[in-house]
């Protein structure tokens, strides 16, 4: 496991395109900073913080479901992965060490991208608060790893690049774009009785929402999900609340690794 996870690693920090996303973290993310120039305030949840979080929603998963699959799908695509199978390589050692190294080398572009960005918006006269540039991080980095975690599963489903990027896409594009389109259309045809309890079982179908409302609640604003919501905020926000999303880092990924591993063996014994 260990083994896989340097090579990832190494092999992230060789490739030149790997670079270009410090180039673009630090464009996206000092834009961001920069807006809070016209906000009279950096405390709390406002609407600036929301245009933040969604620009955030919309690139992070993108990218992270692409380069995960990609990490996986490729070794398919060139026959490196079969070559890995005739080693003792367990596959839940593999699918560790491909998220491990992945995770990591993200994890060292992402952080030094902010900390650039967060130095240039300080040397432009902004006041940051810290609690929300701490909230900010930590979102965007469970972002980053729920999403390249569902990526590595993808690369687990395919045969070629091709279909990683397919999949990819057509899963951002339903967890990020439509989602909550997707989810009013449903409520509409339920008794209005189911609606509260499916919306609340989607919030845990989707990390993305998840994440989001784990956000929104750090900054003490749930009232801004409405009525329906009330009592699960309150829930999650109150110290058992962290104890759940313990629960549901702990239930995701072992859904993922179990997915992906009888995946992998499924292609051993073809």
């Amino acid at each position: 496991m260990w083994n896989i996870w340097r090579s990832e690693l190494r092999m992230s920090l060789r490739q030149r395109s790997y670079y270009s996303f410090i180039l673009l973290w630090v464009a996206v993310i000092s834009l961001l900073f920069l807006l809070q120039a016209s906000a009279p305030s950096l405390t709390g949840y406002t609407n600036m913080t929301g245009t933040v979080v969604n620009i955030a929603l919309y690139l992070i998963p993108l990218f992270m479901l692409i380069i995960g699959s990609f990490s996986i799908a490729n070794e398919m695509e060139n026959g490196q992965w079969r070559l890995l199978t005739t080693y003792p390589l367990f596959s839940l050692s593999y699918i560790v060490g491909k998220i491990g190294g992945q995770f990591t080398s993200q994890l060292i572009v992402f952080t030094f991208s902010y900390g650039l960005s967060l130095a240039i918006g300080l040397l432009s006269g902004n006041g940051f608060s810290s609690e929300w540039l701490l909230s900010i991080y930590l979102f965007s980095i469970s972002l980053l790893f729920f999403f390249l975690v569902i990526g590595v599963v993808v690369g687990c489903l395919v045969s070629t690049r091709w279909q990683a990027l397919s999949i990819s896409v057509s899963l951002w594009f339903f967890l990020i774009m439509i989602w909550p389109t997707a989810i009013i259309a449903l409520l509409g045809l339920v008794p209005y009785t189911w609606i509260a309890p499916l919306m609340e079982f989607a919030l845990f179908v989707n990390p993305a929402e998840f994440i989001r409302v784990s956000f929104v609640l750090s900054l003490d604003a749930g009232a801004v999900f409405g009525q329906t919501y009330d009592s699960l905020m309150t829930f999650l926000g109150s110290p058992s609340g962290f104890l759940i999303k313990i629960i549901y880092f702990i239930g995701f990924m072992t859904f993922m690794l179990l997915f992906s591993m009888s995946m992998l063996e499924w292609r051993k014994r073809r």
